[in-house]
């Protein structure tokens, strides 16, 4: 008799594993999901402000050479050959904003701004493209005028 009821009680709680298993899996899968979202969103900022640092570094050198300036940004070459792939999937040239602040003066000053870069997200609750922030970096031009 004993036997019989154990038998009932393990049949009546199989079906509360698998419910248990099905909650802290999609927590569990939500959680994992969440962390590569905010990884991604990471990477391709830090990647983005290196883009904008190395663009504002070839600027400082040749502040008058803009093209030249966003070639660096997008390509890591000032004058790329034959048709590159950009160092960032996805990147284009109008996403890259350079400016020569207060140009012929001791304080001459170049300034790359890269904005609008998308970045697509896993997370279905999350929207499915997300915009960075604009990445601005300014740097004091060495062509100075003593």
């Amino acid at each position: 008799m004993k036997t019989q009821q154990a038998r009932r009680h393990t049949r009546s709680e199989r079906g509360s594993t698998m419910l248990e298993t099905a909650l802290l899996l999609l927590v569990f899968l939500t959680m994992l999901i969440g962390i590569l979202d905010f990884g991604q969103v990471l990477y391709f900022h830090q990647s983005l402000v290196e883009r904008a640092r190395a663009a504002a570094r070839y600027g400082a050198i040749h502040p008058t050479d803009s093209a030249g300036i966003k070639n660096v940004a997008l390509y890591n070459q000032s004058a790329p050959t034959g048709s590159p792939l950009p160092v960032l999937p996805g990147m284009t040239t109008a996403m890259v904003d350079v400016q020569d602040l207060s140009a012929n003066t001791p304080e001459a000053r170049i300034m790359v701004t890269i904005s609008n870069y998308p970045i697509n997200l896993i997370s279905p609750y999350i929207a499915r493209q997300f915009n960075n922030r604009p990445v601005i970096v300014s740097m004091t031009a060495e062509n100075q005028v003593p």
